[in-house]
């Protein structure tokens, strides 16, 4: 297998324009994602028409090959094939000759920060979330069963550690992941983040949160009202509002990597050889980490806090809301997951979690991974072409876990039809999902193991924090379990019954 990676990678690079050609190269679950200095060198057909290969896409600034979930093997490949984890071995002048072409805009650029830093974490994430999801139902079947709660148990403190650390931590993760994008040194941008999650700030966010006595307010009564609890030389030092402060949060650590990876590469250019090795780091410390807490994390944090607002004026319209805004996310996201547009929601469901650990905007979506493996199986069961059934059963499994880009190349879009109907079968269960307020408890998979994402893992202490509050919200048990997996049956007959009905293999 590591040799046919090895070749497949070897042909890739070649077809892409070889390696100087290449920016960039990053992944996410199921396709390469390069930047190339330019495009026409790439050969799009015969890239097609390579057997591991499902699709070449081309959009936000970058040339995307989906291959699938082996992406991960083919991507180190790829780096050893291209040397590509040294950048200066590149024809510089073939680099300064195409530098700025290819201009992505705005929404590009976002995605592909958003993919190249968040995506390598996204694994972790998703695992992780899913222990608490299967812890939180160990301990419900205890409860039920014995009447007596697990939490207290060594094997339940240890397992939940292993599972809410990556997530607790998460700016560190961050801070190496944007680091690397930025090109700092990993372990500076692992600083600032463990620095923002540091337990003296917890509390001052903590402080801020519930008001405690001393507690004082910028553009008190505005939307932009921000509370702290002491100053920086004067100075308010704001924090977020929230009993986690900084921790489980990701806009404030990126933007706050990307401004200090200017200071990072200024010092590294001023200071002599001889001291740079402490020199560096302390400057790119002290001035990031000081305009991160006076500056950058309150503005990001407000920037958040208003597509919160913007959600939930959405999510609230009388009678309708959470059903239109279900039924349209549930519409286009297979849509979206083609162009790679689904990478802009991901930060409302994260600051989501973050603040008030639960997610309601992207838990419509949860049925369309169903609703488009729903459309496969029909494939599979009426198809006579080997190739298509061959290709559609392993779409199928693949889709089970999550992953439906091997469903959509490789079966549904190319057939028209099943596409379509799988959007309508979204948009179905994503208005049964909106209508009931359904939320997300982890930031968990789709899939089967996805499920366990909407089991209320919360804990007491932070279903206390906002008490008294609009978004305070009891324990839910299983509850939206039980609503996910009415939805996944939903999304899964309406797209079984409309494609049986309505499509016809070719040979027919």
């Amino acid at each position: 297998m590591a040799d046919q990676n090895i070749e497949l990678a070897r042909k890739i690079v070649d077809l892409v324009g070889g390696p100087q050609n290449i920016a960039s190269v990053n992944h996410c679950v199921t396709r390469l994602r390069f930047k190339l200095y330019d495009e026409q060198y790439a050969r799009d057909a015969e890239l097609e028409a390579l057997d591991d290969v499902l699709q070449i896409i081309k959009a936000n600034g970058q040339y995307q090959v989906v291959i699938g979930p082996e992406v991960i093997d083919v991507f180190d490949a790829i780096q050893k094939v291209g040397s590509l984890w040294d950048k200066d071995t590149l024809d510089e002048t073939a680099k300064k000759a195409t530098e700025g072409t290819g201009p992505q805009g705005l929404s590009g650029l976002l995605i592909d920060l958003i993919s190249s830093i968040v995506a390598p974490c996204l694994g972790c994430i998703a695992s992780t979330g899913m222990i608490k999801g299967l812890l939180a139902l160990w301990d419900f079947l205890a409860v039920q069963i014995t009447g007596t709660s697990v939490t207290t148990s060594g094997a339940y403190v240890a397992l939940y550690a292993i599972a809410d650390a990556f997530w607790r931590f998460l700016p560190i993760m961050l801070g190496i992941t944007a680091a690397r994008r930025f090109k700092m040194n990993d372990l500076i941008g692992a600083a600032i983040g463990a620095a923002m999650c540091y337990p003296s700030i917890v509390d001052l966010s903590s402080k801020a949160f519930t008001g405690a006595e001393g507690v004082r307010y910028l553009f008190q009564g505005t939307l932009f009202e921000m509370p702290y609890a002491t100053t920086f030389f004067g100075i308010p030092l704001v924090t977020p509002a929230s009993a986690g402060g900084y921790t489980s949060t990701f806009v404030p650590v990126i933007i706050a990597v990307w401004a200090s990876s200017y200071i990072f590469k200024w010092a590294n250019e001023k200071f002599p050889a001889t001291i740079k090795l402490f020199l560096v780091p302390m400057t790119t410390l002290i001035l990031g980490g000081v305009a991160t807490f006076l500056f950058i994390g309150p503005v990001s944090t407000i920037l958040m806090n208003l597509i919160g607002i913007f959600f939930n004026a959405l999510m609230n319209i009388p009678v309708v809301g959470g059903t239109v805004a279900g039924a349209v996310l549930g519409a286009l996201w297979q849509v979206l997951v083609i162009f790679g547009f689904h990478w802009a929601l991901v930060p409302i469901k994260l600051s989501n979690m973050a603040t008030y650990f639960y997610d309601y905007a992207l838990a419509p979506q949860y049925g369309c991974t169903w609703a488009q493996i729903a459309c496969v199986l029909v494939v599979i069961l009426k198809t006579k072409d080997e190739t298509l059934k061959k290709n559609g059963i392993a779409a199928f499994i693949t889709g089970l876990f999550g992953t439906t880009e091997p469903a959509i190349y490789g079966v549904t879009l190319p057939l028209r039809l099943p596409f379509v109907i799988s959007c309508l079968a979204g948009a179905v269960s994503g208005a049964f999902y909106g209508l009931m307020g359904t939320k997300s408890f982890m930031m968990g998979y789709s899939g089967l193991l996805g499920l366990t994402s909407y089991i209320d893992a919360r804990t007491p202490e932070q279903i206390e924090a906002w008490a008294n509050t609009a978004h305070y919200l009891p324990n839910q048990g299983i509850f939206h379990m039980v609503i996910a997996a009415a939805g996944v049956v939903i999304a899964f007959t309406v797209g079984f019954v409309l494609t049986w009905l309505f499509w016809r293999p070719k040979e027919e």
